[in-house]
């Protein structure tokens, strides 16, 4: 784990030192915990997209959500606001704006969509991108090494460029590169693929086949330790069964922001959706 020491996280960066990735990382999840509590005070919108093609390419089913975010009873909550989707069935398109909307049972684009769409740079009961894919909070780093590949300047700011590992056993599933801010020990843009390989005897019964998983997601500053993700995206592929085989891009984004006045609480419906 590579925040077993937390006193690392309290310790200032001597002048003309550089920091191990380890404590990097270590002062990246502390500060997480604190961002989740400062989000909490700001007004946004979200749009969320995805879109699933066939293996021959051709368009099976893409959907768009907007929400807005505002603060609530239990930290930020979403409403979800608007949809505007539609499906490929055959040689006709049938739009659609409700987000249950389902062309059969088995409609399993439906099910991929409205799963993908309810996790993209939200987390219930939390405020910012799910984390599963991404090393920055101190469970997610768990099962993590890091490796400091150097600094560098990306958009406006000195960073540090960490490498990363995630293990699943002796598998190393998840790689990928986070790029920290320097000051504030804050993510600017973190991305990861899924490396893992499917087992050739999993393949052979069910052909299953998954490939080119990956995912970016793009911080932004707001304030002084206050750090909002404001774009993910990301594709993968896969085959199940050798009948169903889809293509998927997802992408969402975060914006308008203005910080709430401190009797602002908006009363939702639904968390989470």
């Amino acid at each position: 784990m590579i925040c077993a020491v937390p006193f690392l996280m309290l310790l200032p960066v001597l002048p003309g030192t550089t920091p191990t990735a380890e404590e990097i990382m270590c002062r990246v999840a502390e500060n997480q915990k604190r961002a989740r509590m400062e989000r909490t005070a700001y007004v946004y919108d979200m749009n969320v997209f995805v879109r699933l093609k066939k293996a021959n390419g051709k368009p099976a089913r893409e959907e768009s959500r907007d929400y807005v975010v505002a603060p609530g009873a239990r930290g930020s909550e979403r409403k979800l606001l608007k949809v505007e989707g539609k499906v490929q069935e055959g040689g006709k398109v049938i739009p659609y704006t409700d987000p249950k909307f389902r062309v059969n049972k088995l409609d399993a684009d439906g099910a991929i969509t409205e799963s993908l769409a309810n996790d993209l740079l939200w987390k219930i009961n939390g405020n910012g991108p799910i984390v599963d894919w991404f090393p920055l909070t101190a469970e997610g780093q768990k099962d993590s090494s890091v490796e400091l590949a150097g600094e560098e300047r990306y958009r406006d700011f000195d960073v540090y460029k960490v490498n990363w590992v995630w293990r699943d056993g002796d598998e190393e599933c998840w790689t990928g590169e986070a790029l920290i801010e320097k000051n504030e020990f804050q993510p600017v843009l973190v991305t990861t693929s899924w490396d893992c390989k499917i087992p050739g005897a999993v393949k052979m019964l069910l052909g299953t086949n998954v490939s080119q998983v990956g995912a970016k997601i793009t911080y932004q500053r707001f304030a002084k330790d206050v750090w909002f993700p404001v774009t993910c995206g990301g594709e993968l592929k896969f085959r199940v069964l050798f009948l169903y085989a889809r293509t998927v891009a997802f992408s969402a984004r975060n914006s308008g922001f203005h910080k709430a006045d401190v009797t602002t609480r908006v009363d939702f419906d639904s968390v989470g959706n």
